[in-house]
């Protein structure tokens, strides 16, 4: 999983039909569960989405522009749009749903 700026972020959401983004904080136990539920499933899904993440303590702007005030927090994009959120450590299995409900409804 990529990290991105918010300088790059507005370029790179459209590069495939969807795109993931983490935001977290390297230091928290539930963000890095959230980057390796997410980074297991890259792969999977790497013909159709990208996978990007942001650390909060880096690049504050960025999660400045969404709003996030906890992490781990993903956002699902299609085709450039929010799709969905999800906020909180969750296991791979949830993590796969949360992406299946978006890939496979629209």
């Amino acid at each position: 999983m990529e990290n991105v700026k918010a300088g790059d972020f507005e370029s790179r959401i459209r590069e495939k039909e969807y795109c993931l983004l983490l935001f977290y904080s390297p230091m928290n136990v539930n963000c890095v569960l959230a980057e390796n539920a997410l980074s297991s499933l890259e792969e999977g899904y790497s013909d159709i989405a990208s996978f990007f993440k942001s650390d909060i303590t880096g690049d504050v702007s960025l999660a400045q522009k969404f709003s996030v005030f906890s992490v781990p927090k993903v956002y699902l994009f299609h085709n450039g749009l929010l799709e969905d959120t999800l906020t909180g450590a969750v296991s791979h299995s949830v993590m796969k749903s949360f992406i299946d409900k978006t890939v496979f409804t629209i």
